[in-house]
């Protein structure tokens, strides 16, 4: 069989082995110079969109923006402390949250607002934001938590949508599709006319529901879907409205995400600490603190949200900020005990919001209102109640465990605060109980009188109403848990943990035997910040104590089990915690969860062997063609 070489067989065959030699050689070495960087974990969830499907007009171009938005973990932490149970379809009302979303909404209209049809423009990008959310099933959650994620199910990335449509308010309600398995969900969106971008070849669809059109908004990711458009697999199954109803009438959340469009969001700082409350008087026997801090940018009436966690109850509270950036709040107190603060802001003008660093509050017993007679101190307490008054005043003994393992260095801030003052200077009177006669039964059933001679006691001019004089009891020191400390305390595998407690005379007496103690109550000052680091091994531990000036306080080396280190008498005071960091000191470094493997010599080479394997494929062809043609010509 005769077979012709023509020469542009020749030129497809040699373009092919060269573009194959040039390709090859540059991907593989591509892979070997790729380089990777770790960034350290943000203090903010970010995340970045392209605000894509807004036409302009029928025949126009899309535009194509950049969305930045930010989260605080606070708003996170507060959306996952609320109810995520869904007993009936209204339920899933609950979940759509605009005003959490409003800053997404604010910048999609900057786009939206002047176009021809500007509801349902913005509705689709809307759409198309959310369309960049990958799928994954999960449980019901609220918009800020599908954001942070990252991934939601029809049920979340529907949420989500409905909650930034009604942001930029437009008329929504929820469908759920019942009669299919799975069920499903998508957003229904009010237009007095037909959707005019909808996909074509696709007829719209829509459901009347209180008088109006709703036309389906599809949000999860298969597809491209406009306002109107809906998947075919819907066709046969039941739509159920959920009505929003009246989202006003909602809580207002503590905080929102912030977003920028096309511009990256700056960022923003927001500081917390804690004071005595100057206005908390020696005779005031409340128990306040001062919370204050600033915002950067220093901006004038921006609201700032403390959160306070107090045995993982979430409770906030709502200040805002003077002229100067500045803010103040009274933090009014009752219950000894641990507790969690942290400031939030959630960011204007373009700035990222922010989370402050976290405080941790160890609140001592409370003292009650008393005062000294001769013999005895007195406390004043409801009538009747005398067997349980001294019960508020026991306090807490374990105030917070952190584990460290067996090799680690530990740091850490506290300062000691005034929360709350006993009463000290109550008016007493001496009066003198007259010699009384009083009649006893004796051992043998029979009546004696006997004389109780005239004593005197010491009483307080006025009781206040409704309380009485009780004396406390002479062991009360045994109960308080007054002795507030910092332990390090080894177990029997070599691990440590910082124990930080209030103990009473008993527990020291105890401790004493296999402990070492170090009683600081009287080098440790009120009001003054002090730094505590220690170091852990299997040799034992050392800590170091220095003031706000870095003068040292204590410098201590043991091998015993326990360090024990009292700091105060923590009766009305309140011992603040932050900047704690823990380190492993046997841990290796991290790495990035991104794998590279570094080439073997094979690798190496590989590209090299490749480009002569193919240079000697293109000279075997050039000479095989040349030996057919010269045989060509002889015949």
């Amino acid at each position: 069989m005769r077979m012709n070489f023509r020469p542009r067989h020749v030129s497809i065959l040699l373009l092919s082995v060269l573009l194959i030699a040039l390709i090859v050689p540059v991907s593989a070495a591509g892979n070997y110079q790729r380089t990777f960087s770790v960034q350290p974990t943000s203090k903010l969830i970010n995340n970045h969109f392209k605000v894509i499907n807004i036409q302009m007009g029928i025949l126009s171009k899309f535009a194509s923006h950049e969305l930045y938005v930010s989260t605080p973990p606070s708003l996170l932490d507060y959306y996952g402390n609320l109810t995520h149970t869904i007993n009936d379809n209204p339920d899933y009302a609950q979940f759509v949250t605009p005003q959490a979303v409003a800053s997404i909404a604010t910048c999609i209209e900057q786009v939206t607002n002047k176009l021809p049809q500007s509801n349902e423009q913005f509705a689709d990008a809307v759409l198309g934001l959310v369309h960049q959310i990958p799928y994954n099933v999960t449980d019901p959650k609220y918009p800020v938590e599908t954001l942070v994620d990252n991934y939601g199910d029809c049920v979340g990335l529907s949420l989500l949508t409905a909650s930034i449509m009604e942001a930029g308010g437009l008329d929504v309600v929820l469908i759920l599709y019942t009669g299919i398995n799975p069920e499903h969900m998508n957003v229904g969106v009010y237009l007095p006319y037909t959707p005019v971008y909808h996909t074509a070849l696709m007829p719209p669809t829509s459901f009347r529901y209180d008088n109006k059109t709703y036309w389906t908004a599809e949000a999860t990711p298969d597809g491209d879907w406009k306002v109107g458009d809906q998947s075919f697999d819907l066709a046969n199954a039941q739509a159920n409205i959920i009505p929003l109803g009246n989202v006003s009438t909602q809580p207002t959340p503590p905080g929102t995400v912030s977003a920028s469009l096309n511009t990256q969001l700056p960022p923003s700082n927001i500081t917390i600490n804690l004071t005595e409350d100057p206005t908390n008087g020696e005779n005031n026997s409340t128990r306040d603190l001062a919370i204050t801090g600033s915002i950067t940018p220093s901006i004038p009436d921006q609201p700032v949200t403390i959160y306070l966690d107090n045995n993982n109850q979430l409770m906030y509270f709502s200040t805002v900020t003077d002229d100067e950036g500045n803010y103040c709040l009274t933090w009014n107190f009752t219950d000894a005990g641990t507790y969690s603060l942290t400031a939030a802001w959630s960011g204007v003008c373009n700035c990222t919001a922010s989370d402050s660093e976290p405080l941790t509050v160890f609140a001592g017993p409370q003292s009650i209102e008393q005062f000294q007679g001769s013999d005895y101190n007195y406390i004043f307490t409801q009538v009747g109640l005398a067997s349980i008054a001294t019960e508020p005043m026991q306090g807490v003994n374990n105030f917070l465990s952190v584990p460290l393992g067996s090799n680690a260095s530990l740091s850490y801030d506290f300062i000691i605060l005034q929360a709350g003052h006993t009463v000290s200077n109550v008016p007493t009177a001496t009066i003198t109980i007259p010699e009384s006669e009083e009649t006893v039964l004796t051992g043998t059933r029979s009546r004696q009188t006997i004389i109780i001679p005239a004593y005197n006691v010491t009483v307080p001019e006025q009781v206040p109403i409704g309380l009485e004089p009780v004396s406390l009891p002479d062991d009360l020191n045994q109960t308080l848990n007054d002795k507030f400390s910092f332990i390090l305390q080894k177990d029997s595998a070599g691990n440590y943990s910082l124990d930080v407690k209030g103990l009473t005379d008993d527990d020291l007496a105890q401790l004493q035997t296999n402990s070492q103690i170090a009683n600081l109550t009287e080098s440790v000052k009120a009001d003054t910040w002090y730094q505590m680091t220690s170091n852990i091994n299997g040799n034992g531990s050392t800590t170091n104590l220095v003031d706000q000036n870095g003068s040292t306080i204590e410098n201590s080396s043991t091998t015993d089990n326990q360090t024990i280190i009292l700091i105060t008498n923590n009766q009305d005071t309140a011992i603040v915690l932050k900047n704690l960091n823990v380190e492993n000191t046997t841990a290796q470094p991290e790495q990035s969860n991104i794998k590279t493997n570094s080439p073997t010599v094979t690798q190496k080479l590989t590209p090299y062997v490749t480009v002569a394997i193919l240079l000697a494929a293109v000279a075997t062809a050039a000479i095989y063609v040349s030996k057919r043609r010269s045989k060509n010509k002889k015949d």
